[in-house]
């Protein structure tokens, strides 16, 4: 690499970090054609990589995904080209038209990348992964099992939300291990570490040494919390099998394609029946396959909003006139004589069938409004989003695009339903909206994580949600918006569902049978 082609790098980096994706693309574009034979043979994936960030800066994941496969069919180093097939199957999960047989297809040749081990020659092999059968302890052993849960961190997070649940097991029954690829702590970090027999920092330890300090624990179960997020960074260690059992759980949103992961946690309603063809893992069926807990601030929200039913009760037993303008508040609906919808979560998952199916609600109704707000502070994200909008022929004037902001809840609990995306579904988000009253329209995908959405409104009771297609999709959203009695229904139950004691009883009835399956799992009673 020459140091113009250095300087160029450091230059387009110092752009990304500014948000100036547009000029980094002109950059790398630039740094493409005139690399020397040296740079394009050895270092060319780097530019790749590069184009990946500058295309999730704007909004494009066509772009991102297109980026991360040429970086990782370029790259000459196993770790990183398997980080960035990582990010090439994220990106995947946001582009519609793909089957769901292709897309398990890209999982399972990424696994084919964890068969050689990164300290040993090209085309030498791992470790077999033991069957289930062959793991665990023996039926009626008294000891309490160890469980083990592997990160890339525990800090606070949408996927934090998920898996908080499993740091409650009963300890009589478990001992439980952490393990984190990093050594950030905060507040959520501090509870697991109080919850656990042993928290593990792996941070700066090299593969081999961090698998040893799992093996170390002799674990029963492992439970695996990354999958493919963050570049796969969990995956490497899985595949140096570190317990007899590993699990796949919440982090991760689709198979992992790698042999040595026995099982990944669901429900039926993510994967029914012949749903199994699509999994290297066994499917391991819970209910209900997530636990979402709200944070302290959610569950103020929620409190504030049933007690502000309870007043527009009694003021309902008034006057008519009363009745209907509290009922009006209580759906959150009044805007201008219409509803206000909202789409809040990572602006990627927008597609260009989200964006049309949105135009035609918004075209049947001239009086609703769309705000959507993404997950990143990123200027150019707005700028790209509305772009976008206008070539689509949304009413600009009645869509409000905003950037990420941590004080996003109050915004979120005043609209009047929530329209998720699709083929990528909103998971943590989806959770939150309910959690806070609002509805959610979901449309059913064909695979496990396009029909996260399905399953949460399943668990949540209310089924009627989840749309069959897109024309369903834009009908049942003109149904809930002309009915402001059914909204403030809705609102009403889902609401009922957030006090103390229903959100315990959930976190019991979910631990008792993750509990089982573990059991199972490990080969227990």
């Amino acid at each position: 690499m020459t140091e113009r082609e250095r300087a160029a790098l450091r230059d387009i980096r110092a752009q990304l970090a500014r948000g100036e994706a547009e000029a980094a693309l002109a950059a790398l574009r630039a740094l493409r054609e005139t690399a020397s034979p040296e740079f394009r043979a050895r270092e060319l994936w780097r530019v790749h990589e590069l184009f990946g960030a500058a295309f999730r800066l704007l909004g494009d994941a066509a772009g991102c995904a297109q980026a991360y496969y040429e970086a990782a069919r370029a790259d000459r180093f196993l770790r990183s080209q398997r980080a960035h097939y990582s990010s090439y199957l994220f990106a995947l999960h946001y582009l519609p038209g793909i089957s769901a047989a292709a897309l398990a297809a890209q999982h399972f040749a990424c696994g084919r990348l964890y068969e050689a081990r990164e300290d040993e020659g090209a085309g030498a092999r791992a470790v077999p992964p033991r069957p289930l059968s062959r793991g665990g302890r023996a039926a009626g052993t008294a000891r309490p099992l160890r469980v083990g849960f592997l990160a890339p961190d525990f800090l606070d997070s949408a996927a934090a939300r998920f898996y908080d649940v499993f740091f409650d097991l009963p300890r009589r029954a478990f001992t439980l291990h952490a393990y984190s690829l990093t050594a950030e702590e905060d507040a959520l970090t501090a509870s697991v570490r109080a919850r656990t027999a042993a928290y593990r920092v792996l941070a700066g330890e090299g593969i081999a040494a961090a698998a040893d300090i799992v093996r170390a624990d002799r674990l029963d179960v492992l439970v695996d919390l990354g999958g493919h997020t963050a570049g796969g960074v969990t995956l490497p260690l899985l595949a140096r099998r570190l317990a007899p059992v590993q699990l796949e759980a919440v982090g991760w949103f689709d198979t992992t394609g790698v042999p040595a992961v026995d099982a990944l946690l669901t429900d039926g309603v993510m994967d029914g029946a012949g749903a199994a063809r699509l999994f290297t893992e066994r499917l391991c069926r819970l209910p209900h396959a997530w636990c979402f807990t709200p944070t302290a601030a959610m569950r103020a929200l929620a409190a504030q909003a049933r007690e502000a039913q309870a007043r527009e009760a009694q003021a309902a037993r008034g006057t008519e006139d009363a009745r209907g303008t509290q009922a009006g508040a209580a759906a959150g609906q009044a805007v201008a004589g219409g509803v206000t919808f909202a789409a809040f979560g990572n602006f990627l998952k927008i597609s260009d069938a989200v964006l049309a199916a949105w135009r035609e609600i918004l075209c049947r109704l001239p009086a609703a409004r769309l705000v959507l707000q993404d997950t990143l502070r990123a200027p150019v994200r707005v700028r790209a989003l509305r772009a976008r909008l206008a070539a689509q022929g949304l009413p600009l004037a009645r869509v409000a695009v905003r950037m990420g902001e941590d004080g996003y809840l109050a915004a979120l609990a005043r609209a009047a339903v929530v329209l998720d995306t699709f083929p990528y579904p909103g998971g943590a988000m989806t959770a939150t909206a309910l959690a806070l009253g609002v509805p959610v329209l979901t449309l059913a995908g064909s695979h496990h994580s396009a029909r996260v959405g399905c399953s949460l409104l399943t668990a949540a009771g209310h089924p009627e949600l989840i749309a069959a297609d897109a024309a369903a999709y834009v009908r049942t959203a003109c149904e809930l918006a002309r009915d402001s009695g059914r909204r403030a229904r809705l609102r009403a139950d889902l609401l009922r569902q957030q006090t103390e004691e229903a959100i315990a009883a959930r976190r019991t009835d979910y631990l008792r049978h993750f509990a089982a399956a573990l059991r199972q799992l490990a080969g227990g009673a």
